[in-house]
């Protein structure tokens, strides 16, 4: 099993609010990123399994970004912790799509 860092963010004030998932996967690289639709969230809070599409990697700035967004509206950070996939880290970088659930505190992927 695999767990590395993530943020679970709402953005808003940039075309439809959304979710994005960023992922930490060797604390070097750009942040793997996936996004769902903003009204998720209190399903994700409820134990709800959510899939996320994959979005173009971010920087690693956002794993921590939150506030206005130069002409990209606004982040704000719902959930910080870990995220666990039985997959290995480096697998995680070629999915184009991934279900997940928070469980315990926990990001499971």
């Amino acid at each position: 099993m695999s767990e590395f860092p993530c943020t679970l963010s709402l953005h808003e004030g940039f075309g439809e609010s959304h979710l994005d998932l960023f992922l930490d996967i060797d604390g070097n690289s750009r942040l793997i990123t996936f996004g769902t639709i903003a009204s998720y969230w209190d399903l994700l809070q409820s134990g709800s399994k959510i899939t996320f599409q994959r979005k173009k990697d971010h920087r690693r700035i956002y794993l921590d970004l939150e506030g206005e967004i130069e002409e990209k509206g606004q982040l704000r950070i719902l959930f910080r912790g870990s995220a666990k996939t039985d997959s290995k880290s480096e697998e995680v970088s070629g999915w184009t799509e991934l279900t997940a659930t928070i469980k315990d505190g926990t990001m499971i992927l």
